[in-house]
């Protein structure tokens, strides 16, 4: 439990700025996921012969 009083010091500030990464990381993979899965359906679209909904080409448009 004594490393643990020494390292306390050293390890909050370093927990404290990664929570924050972390948050900004998790925030981006999940905006490039959802954009993937608005490709995909685009062109699942495509492949078929439907027409597009211009709906999801504006959130293609305006997400870039």
């Amino acid at each position: 439990m004594d490393w643990l009083t020494s390292v306390s010091p050293v390890l909050i500030p370093i927990i404290a700025l990664l929570i924050p990464i972390v948050g900004i990381i998790a925030g981006a993979v999940l905006k490039v996921q959802k954009l993937q899965l608005l490709h995909e359906t685009i062109r699942a679209l495509s492949a078929n012969g439907q027409p597009i909904p211009q709906e999801l080409l504006d959130k293609v448009v305006e997400k870039k």
